[in-house]
C-alpha cells in the first residue's frame, strides 16, 4: 500500500524506459491545429492524449499499447518520452525529448485512478476513460484515426476503440513530471546521442527496462538536469 492505501506494485529497484509517441505536430494537419487552437505542438496527437502532458499529473494507460507497457510499470519507475522520428515541417527527420515522468501510483482501473484525482480536487487527464471525461475534438488531433486503435474512420469509432481497450486492460498509472517541454524548444535527440548514452537507438515501441544510471547518463549527454528522483 502507498500513502493513500491505493497504490499498487511498490518497486524496490526502479527502472528507466524510453517510450515514443506521435505528437500533434507529427502531421501537417496537426501543425495547423497547433497554431489555430494554440495547442503545444508536442502534446500527444490522438483524441485521448496518451499521456496528457498538459496535466500536472499525467497518466499512462493501456489505450495505445494494450498490455505491453503500462502493466509493467511500478512505483518509482521513470519514463522518458521522445517523439517518433519525423520531419515536423523541417527538412530533416528527427526526434525530440519532451517529457520525463516518475510513476507515483499504479491502479487496476480507470475508475480507481479517477478517484485519486477527485480526492485531490484535480481535473482528470484526458486519457482517463470514465463517464463525463470527453475526448479531444478531431480538429485538435493529428487526425491519424488508425493510431493506437486499428483502422477507424470517425471520431466516435476512434474513441470507442479506446473505451474497449480501457475495459480490457484497466491498468492506470499516475505520474509526476520531472521535466516537460512540449513546445518547439523541446530538445532534438540524435542517434549519436542515443548511442553515446545508451549504446544505440533504443526500441521504443515495446521498450526494455534500463537502469537509473543509464537515465543519468542520457540526461548528461542531452545536457539536461532533472530533479532527484528519490521517492
Amino acid at each position: 500500500m502507498g500513502i493513500d492505501g491505493g497504490y499498487l506494485c511498490q518497486n524496490i529497484m526502479p527502472v528507466f524506459f524510453v517510450n515514443s509517441y506521435a505528437p500533434l505536430a507529427f502531421t501537417r494537419v496537426g501543425r495547423v491545429a497547433s497554431k489555430e487552437h494554440n495547442v503545444p505542438p508536442f502534446v500527444d496527437g490522438s483524441i485521448r492524449r496518451e499521456p496528457d502532458f498538459e496535466h500536472p499529473f499525467p497518466a499512462i494507460t493501456c489505450l495505445c499499447r494494450g498490455k505491453n507497457f503500462a502493466p509493467r510499470l511500478k512505483v518509482g519507475d521513470i519514463v522518458a518520452y521522445v517523439t517518433k522520428k519525423a520531419t515536423y515541417g523541417t527538412s530533416c527527420a528527427h526526434q525530440r525529448l519532451t517529457t520525463v515522468l516518475r510513476v507515483l501510483g499504479v491502479f487496476d482501473s480507470h475508475a480507481a485512478g479517477a478517484d485519486w484525482y477527485h480526492r485531490r480536487g484535480l481535473p482528470l487527464p484526458n486519457n482517463c476513460m470514465v463517464a463525463g471525461n470527453s475526448a479531444v475534438p478531431l480538429r485538435r488531433s493529428h487526425c491519424i484515426c488508425g493510431s493506437c486503435g486499428g483502422r477507424k474512420r470517425t471520431h466516435r469509432e476512434w474513441d470507442a476503440e479506446y473505451r474497449r481497450r480501457a475495459r480490457e486492460y484497466g491498468t492506470f498509472v499516475v505520474c509526476k513530471p520531472l521535466r516537460c517541454d512540449i513546445s518547439w524548444s523541446a530538445p532534438v535527440v540524435s542517434d549519436e546521442q542515443f548511442a553515446e548514452a545508451l549504446g544505440g537507438v533504443p526500441a521504443t515501441r515495446n521498450p526494455g527496462a534500463r537502469t537509473l544510471d543509464e537515465l543519468q547518463r542520457f540526461m548528461r549527454v542531452m545536457g539536461i538536469s532533472i530533479p532527484r528522483f528519490a521517492r
